[in-house]
């Protein structure tokens, strides 16, 4: 046992590191509502400087700025310098980026955190180099005997202090009017505000503090983190982020106890892969690095969903898509002009044209999987060194193009498994898993030398006997080469922007929208965030299998953690919503033509990677759409200014109802059928004590309008929830006879019970013909994908035209939702439930922003639905609407019927009338509600 105890001991100083950071992690968060993936990076700085002032130089990571020679400083005074310069930086990130982003989406936030990440540690390894150092003790030196073993005195005092530190810092964030103003403002920022606590106040104090507190643990540390250089250091955010999320990003006591328990895990670990000889001689290097990325899935699928979030009331839109056109004479012209950027080119040119043509792939996959459904991921680069791996495998052994598929659909498969957390998290939380995937792919399979040697050299693809090669001679880049990899990505961008501009485009643009809303117009959330993985993946393997033909040899410089940072980085500044800003991006790419030129004309390249992080934090500020997408906007602009100059008389974007007085008709026609929707004993309880729904049946027919009423909270919607399947509940609901009480929402709307929404859930990112058309898209899953890579463009249906017209949305159909009065953005989610063809349509507070006139033409609207056999219930606060239309009404109070009847019924009824003018009717738990036989139309 004596080993195991020594390495318990110094996995304490280990975890004690991991602690820290966590610890600066969580109280960040709950400050600002960012988290910090740059912590690690950020720590750098201070240590530098207090390792250089030990050695006379007081030096900053500033371009440009020499250091200074002082003279060695005592440590007290180094310490206190090196944790000054934390506390101004955490200043500076605190006040230039993250309050600038405080009601930003997660996605500009999470952007906003990799680039302060890249561009410190750029700096850093600019100022400082990349060589190792060794840290020495600051902390009391020499060793204590514990129970037998000498375990080094400075890694028990480092654990200690951190320990206790950490104690004080939890207490001072649970009971100072400081931690408790932090914690009211994470629980609800606005109501903060209205108390007087300033937002800005609290940001800084969080990251003063947090910046300090992970500074002077690093600079006590010492030993215990190893040697220093940039790169370790940037990476020790991955375990601290899985020791954060151990406290649901709220709790420093958990934190604590994480960061600890995790050191110790992963020093046994060490010890029992170097010592033991049952241990496989594959899991020797890099399997350590897969504990914090096994933490961090486990912590996530199993509180997940119960982490707080921060702002997600107040979050601004995701940059805007820019759906792709694929006009052949635009294709034509982009294929010549990269012909001629091959041929015409020679040397690092053309090499640098042929890395921005595979580097704009992986740019791609990061367009279709965070533009197009807005899912986050940190492990593009680690994916296409999958699959580069996959070639120097099989190259020798496979003809071309085998290699290169086979690679492909290698990085799609390990995407998929990646993904599989998004089907229960997303935004912040779905980047803290691939960004610890990503490490693990780096040093368990890119850094593993029985993986990856110099004995896999990448042989050149030959094709029908052509030598396709990058190298000949003295020539690094070969015209043959540079053809190939541009008709590869030719090829793959037509087919993807078809799919982009086509149904499964729509479908991946509905669940970036409002995944609730998708999922009841009967789209399957997780399959469509599972295909964006895959395509995504296998993207970024297709690019990383040329880039390892360009090589010749698979390195992990060419795939690390921070080459997928800094692709991540150019796909956002090019325009992470547009397929061109993928070409963008990979100008911009490492290695890149952009590059490439910079360095031969202006020597910037050592300055290349600061760059890219500067404009990466200038385009989260300053402008999310990227180059590429901006200069869309502005074309798209000066577009609408020419047609407003030309148009003389505007789309009037309303219905005409000014002609003559509007009245309700009731068409004769309408009969009612069979029972198509039954509710027994519906309960749903929010807390395990509250019941908002207590036993409700409901029954609507074939062509029946029923209506359902109630006082304020009386569980209305929580019913409609209960009915589609989108909260939990007890009871049985039956849709023509089927019972479908244990089926996703979206297979209940996909079998036609389909349902409207009080607060609307529309799909902003489409236009409003496209709201509707996801209907069609929805009915036309066979073999869609394959389809809609190659004829992406079909006519809308009839059922989609009949339900625009019905709703007069056909003038307004190439708008987007927002441009509508709140009215008629309320029909437009009727109209896109209409296109469903449901057998039971559910509306909740459809008429909820329209006038009189407007109301009224509805109630004829929803006679014609419910004439064409479809069973309507109704919930709406417009009695006259409600009375006006409906063949029975059912009353709710406190989640309980209270009465049933025709709507003369139940202007008549005592127990409604107490219920909605207030009143004693403590007969109410004995009365049985009335049930009148059903007529053919109804009527007052």
């Amino acid at each position: 046992m004596t080993p195991y105890l020594l390495f318990l001991f110094l996995g304490l100083s280990l975890g004690a590191v991991y602690a820290s950071m966590a610890l600066s992690i969580t109280l960040t968060y709950q400050g600002s509502g960012v988290i910090n993936f740059a912590a690690g990076a950020m720590a750098t700085v201070p240590l530098y400087v207090y390792d250089d002032l030990r050695n006379g130089l007081f030096s900053l990571p500033l371009p440009g700025v020499p250091s200074m020679e002082v003279g060695e400083q005592p440590v007290w005074l180094a310490i206190l310098l090196g944790i000054a310069v934390a506390a101004v930086l955490g200043l500076l990130v605190e006040v230039l980026i993250s309050r600038p982003l405080r009601r930003a989406p997660v996605l500009a936030k999470v952007v906003a955190a990799v680039g302060v990440m890249l561009t410190i540690q750029a700096c850093v390894a600019l100022k400082f180099g990349s060589d190792a150092r060794s840290l020495t003790a600051v902390l009391p030196t020499g060793t204590m005997r514990i129970a037998g073993i000498q375990v080094p005195t400075d890694r028990l005092w480092f654990a200690g202090i951190v320990v206790l530190a950490g104690v004080a810092l939890a207490i001072w964030f649970r009971r100072s009017r400081v931690g408790l103003a932090v914690q009211a403002a994470a629980e609800n920022q606005r109501a903060a505000e209205f108390a007087r606590l300033s937002p800005n106040v609290l940001g800084i104090v969080t990251w003063v503090v947090s910046s300090v507190f992970v500074a002077l643990s690093m600079i006590l540390a010492g030993p215990a983190i190893g040697v220093l250089t940039p790169g370790n250091m940037t990476l020790l955010v991955v375990p601290a982020l899985a020791a954060a999320l151990i406290g649901r990003m709220s709790s420093l006591w958990a934190a604590l106890a994480g960061g600890l328990a995790m050191g110790v895990l992963v020093a046994e670990l060490q010890f029992l892969s170097q010592t033991k000889t049952w241990w496989p001689e594959w899991a020797k290097q890099g399997l350590t690095d897969a504990v914090p990325f096994v933490v961090i899935v486990v912590v996530l699928f199993v509180v997940g969903r119960s982490i707080p979030m921060r702002g997600d009331d107040e979050q601004l839109k995701l940059p805007a898509v820019r759906l792709p056109r694929n006009r052949p004479l635009v294709i034509a012209a982009l294929l010549v002009g990269g012909v001629a950027l091959v041929t015409l080119t020679d040397g690092s040119y053309r090499f640098g044209v042929i890395n921005s043509l595979a580097l704009s792939l992986i740019a791609l996959s990061l367009v279709v999987l965070t533009g197009m459904v807005g899912q986050i991921s940190l492990a593009q680069a680690g994916l296409a060194g999958a699959a580069g791996l996959v070639v120097s495998k099989l190259g020798t052994h496979l003809p071309f193009p085998l290699p290169m598929i086979i690679g492909a659909l290698v990085a799609m498969v390990i995407g998929v498994l990646i993904g599989l957390p998004a089907l229960r998290i997303r935004g912040a939380q779905l980047a803290v898993v691939t960004l610890a995937a990503a490490v693990v792919v780096q040093q368990f399979v890119l850094g593993n030398r029985l993986f990856v040697s110099t004995e896999n050299a990448i042989p050149d693809p030959q094709l029908f006997g052509l030598d396709l090669g990058v190298r000949e001679g003295t020539t690094i880049a070969r015209v043959p080469f540079g053809l190939l990899v541009l008709a590869v990505v030719a090829v793959t961008f037509v087919l993807v922007c078809n799919v982009i501009r086509s149904g499964t485009g729509r479908r991946m643009l509905a669940v970036r929208s409002n995944e609730r809303a998708a999922a009841s117009v009967g789209i399957n959330v997780s399959a469509v965030k599972l295909t964006a993985f895959a395509l995504a993946s296998f993207l970024a393997g297709l690019g990383g299998t040329l880039i390892g033909y360009s090589r010749g040899v698979l390195s992990v410089e060419s795939f690390g953690v921070l080459v997928g940072l800094s692709i991540l980085a150019v796909a956002y500044i090019g325009g992470i919503a547009s397929a061109s800003g993928a070409f963008v991006a990979g100008a911009m790419g490492a290695v890149g033509i952009v590059f490439v030129i910079l360095d031969r004309n202006l020597d910037l390249g050592p300055y290349y990677s600061v760059i890219t992080g500067l404009g990466l934090l200038l385009a989260v500020l300053f402008n999310p759409l990227g180059v590429a997408g901006g200069i869309r906007a502005e074309y798209d602009k000066l577009r609408a200014r020419l047609r407003r100059g030309r148009r003389q008389d505007p789309l009037v974007p309303v219905r005409d109802v000014t002609r003559g007085d509007p009245v309700l008709r009731r068409p004769s026609t309408r009969t009612i059928g069979e029972v198509c929707l039954r509710t027994s004993d519906v309960r749903v309880t929010y807390g395990g004590v509250k019941a908002a729904v207590d036993g409700v049946d409901i029954e609507v027919r074939a062509g029946e309008i029923v209506g359902l009423i109630g006082p304020n909270g009386a569980g209305k919607t929580s019913l409609i929830d209960a009915i589609s399947g989108f909260t939990p509940a007890t009871g049985t609901v039956e849709l023509g006879g089927r019972d479908v009480s244990s089926l996703p929402a979206h297979r209940r709307a996909r079998l036609g019970l389909v349902r409207t929404w009080q607060s609307m859930e529309l799909f902003d990112d489409l236009s409003v013909l496209g709201n509707v058309r996801v209907a069609d898209d929805v009915r036309h899953r066979s073999f869609a994908f394959v389809r809609d890579m190659f004829r992406p463009s079909r006519t809308p249906s009839g059922t989609v035209t009949d339900a625009m017209t019905l709703l007069s949305m056909t003038d307004s159909s190439d708008g987007r939702p927002e441009e509508l009065p709140l009215g008629r953005q309320k029909l437009l989610g009727v109209a896109r439930a209409l296109a469903l063809t449901p057998q039971v349509l559910l509306l909740d507070e459809p008429a909820a922003g329209l006038d009189t006139p407007e109301s009224i033409e509805f109630g004829n609207d929803l006679h014609q639905i419910a004439a064409t056999g479809v069973g309507c219930l109704l919930v709406d606060h417009d009695m006259h609407l409600v009375f006006g239309v409906c063949d029975r009404v059912y009353v709710i109070e406190f989640g309980r019927p209270i009465a049933v009847g025709t709507p003369e019924e139940i202007r008549r009824n005592p127990k409604v009338l107490a219920a909605y003018l207030g009143g004693e009717h403590s007969e109410l738990d004995d009365v049985e509600p009335v049930t009148p036989e059903p007529t053919a139309i109804g009527g007052l």
